[in-house]
């Protein structure tokens, strides 16, 4: 069996891990012995064995290696249920999907709410993507800089204005820039800083002319009921029924 992985952490972006858990998945009555016979090239190889196993990814029984975890399959959920409401839905540990399921579509075809909010005003940013994260917005930027995430060509760009700034510095200018625009429909910068061109190359304010922009998002106070999970399953029966995109906007602090 192969086994894909989602929510990544340290632990389970190693390859080591990845092979590790497709050969458990496949083969009977491991042993330290069978393990180093098949991945000798691995370094460091016991020790790692070892972080999984204190980590309580891997089982070490009687001197046997078992994956401790559910590999999910599409028998374990209802897929024809309807599309909930969209809601932010908070699951943050690894969980683990069999290859080939139509699980993993589902998952990856659904949407995340995504909210940046900052200390220093009331304004939030909102964002929808798509559960792998592949949408160009500056909640999933921030996310892949963050984990440490390959960027995408786009985000790659966007690193190089503003490079691995901090999520909070960052927000506290860009939300006061845009708050200019509740009074105004355009706003003057006669020298644009790195935070509003990288409010530019996603679209969110766009040129009126060298030296003015325009909002191109909206002001809606729409909110959305969080759910915070500790149950894999219970997450993915729930996040597989939010379909619905919901167009970026700003919302202002009351």
């Amino acid at each position: 069996m192969q086994i894909k992985i989602f929510n990544h952490n340290r632990l389970t972006q190693r390859p080591f891990f990845q092979d590790l858990i497709n050969f458990l998945a496949d083969q009977d009555d491991v042993t330290l012995r069978k393990i180093k016979a098949t991945f000798g090239d691995v370094q460091n190889l016991e020790r790692q064995i070892e972080d999984f196993v204190q980590a309580g990814l891997i089982s070490r029984e009687d001197k046997r290696y078992t994956n401790q975890f559910q590999v999910f399959t599409d028998a374990d959920f209802d897929m024809t249920l309807p599309a909930m409401e969209p809601q932010q839905l908070n699951f943050d540990q690894p969980f683990f999907v069999a290859e080939g399921a139509e699980l993993i579509a589902k998952l990856q075809a659904s949407q995340v709410q995504q909210t940046l909010a900052n200390q220093t005003n009331g304004i939030s940013l909102h964002f929808s993507s798509d559960f792998g994260r592949t949408v160009e917005n500056l909640a999933n930027y921030f996310y892949h800089v963050e984990k440490r995430v390959n960027l995408a060509p786009f985000e790659q760009q966007i690193y190089e204005i503003i490079g691995d700034v901090d999520l909070e510095y960052a927000l506290k200018y860009m939300t006061t820039f845009l708050l200019k625009f509740v009074k105004k429909e355009v706003v003057k910068q006669k020298r644009p800083d790195i935070f509003v061109k990288t409010l530019e190359a996603h679209g969110y304010i766009v040129k009126h002319d060298e030296e003015s922009y325009r909002f191109n998002l909206r002001f809606d106070d729409r909110e959305f009921e969080t759910l915070v999970f500790d149950d894999a399953h219970d997450f993915i029966a729930a996040q597989i029924r939010q379909c619905e995109a919901v167009s970026s906007f700003v919302k202002l602090g009351v």
